[in-house]
């Protein structure tokens, strides 16, 4: 039996806390007026504007309070602006990005797009099927185990 310091999981988990630390410092050299998480956080605004906190949950991988604040820190920024909306007999709040938060995201994501591919030429893999497997083996993982980020 191998090692569990010599399994794919052990090995997957240190690159995500490498690459998060990395990523990290990254925002603060650029001078980005937010983190990590709250720029992920944009990005699926951008890509899904009517998602509603507790989908946004679930998609980032944070339990909802821990999104709550990420949103109210974009909201004091006014990079979005949070608005309660009525939906049949139920209030929800939509999460709007504000124009300088559109201008925020789009300036950050083609700098950090830059880095990227400066940052790995001599990669001889393909990122996009990297970035398919990773999905695969976390969906095989999360129905496995019935996994749930609440």
């Amino acid at each position: 039996m191998e090692h569990y310091t010599e399994t794919l999981p052990y090995e997957l988990e240190l690159t995500s806390r490498v690459l998060h630390e990395a990523t990290k410092c990254y925002f603060a050299q650029c001078n980005f007026p937010i983190t990590p998480e709250e720029f992920s956080i944009l990005d699926c605004l951008y890509l899904k504007p009517d998602i509603i906190q507790i989908d946004l949950a679930k998609m980032i991988l944070k339990g909802r309070a821990h999104t709550g604040r990420f949103l109210k820190s974009l909201e004091e920024k006014n990079f979005i602006v949070r608005k309660p909306v009525r939906q049949g007999s139920r209030t929800i709040t939509k999460n709007i990005i504000t124009k300088e938060g559109l201008e925020l995201y789009d300036r950050m994501r083609k700098q950090i797009d830059k880095y990227i591919k400066d940052t790995n030429p001599q990669l001889n893999i393909q990122v996009n099927d990297v970035i398919r497997l990773l999905q695969e083996i976390r969906k095989n993982c999360t129905d496995k185990f019935d996994i749930k980020f609440d």
